[in-house]
């Protein structure tokens, strides 16, 4: 049993740092563009996706997306191995599985197909942050617990869909792909880009919701 909480550990810092690393390489590659220095206010993490046929680099970055997510997913299997008697922890995992696939999507789905954009956005905060404030309430150092505030975990959620569908009834939503380059016309993007801005914060809380899993097995 104790294998299998020095894998999960092993496994979610390597992908963390793997992630980290590719997104490193990838803003680099992106600055000798010359399309101007990426800035993670205002520009989408697809941006950094120069997916391109028969390119090497892109072959490597694509690679490092994909070890990055299996170091994850594998981190997740053997965290319920160490802890299989715990259904809470199933859920957990199961949204975190969830956003991993969501984001994975996102980064290749262009700004140009806003509705599927929107969607795998949305998905992948919601799931992010429904990992986060669960694992408030169902963590603890060397301990499993129930939820121990039920009500206060539904008033999040409650916010959070609410905050969800004023994104998706927001009449902008359909210009937003004019924030970026479509065809051979350009457009003009806001210094501060929020919908880019929800999209790599979420990221950050994806990453974040990983360490309160290695908090656990302490």
């Amino acid at each position: 049993m104790e294998a299998y909480k020095y894998v999960t550990i092993t496994c979610i810092i390597a992908g963390t740092i793997v992630f980290i690393l590719s997104f490193l390489f990838m803003t680099l590659s992106y600055n000798k563009t010359g399309s101007g220095k990426y800035n993670f206010l205002s520009r989408f993490p697809y941006e950094l996706n120069q997916f391109k046929r028969h390119n090497k680099i892109t072959a490597i970055y694509v690679t490092m997306m994909i070890l990055a997510s299996l170091l994850l997913l594998f981190g997740l299997v053997f965290y319920l191995l160490y802890y299989y008697n715990h259904s809470i922890l199933y859920f957990i995992c199961a949204v975190i599985f969830v956003a991993i696939i969501a984001f994975n999507l996102l980064f290749f789905t262009k700004l140009s197909a806003y509705k599927l954009h929107l969607v795998l956005a949305l998905i992948f905060y919601f799931s992010t942050l429904l990992t986060l404030v669960t694992e408030l309430f169902c963590l603890t150092s060397n301990n499993v617990v129930v939820i121990s505030n039920p009500v206060l975990n539904i008033v999040v959620i409650i916010i959070t869909l609410l905050f969800m569908l004023i994104i998706l009834i927001n009449p902008t939503y359909k210009t937003w792909n004019k924030m970026v380059k479509v065809d051979a016309q350009t457009y003009n993007r806001p210094k501060y880009n929020y919908l880019a801005m929800l999209e790599w914060g979420s990221f950050l809380g994806f990453i974040i919701s990983f360490f309160p899993l290695i908090v656990s097995l302490y």
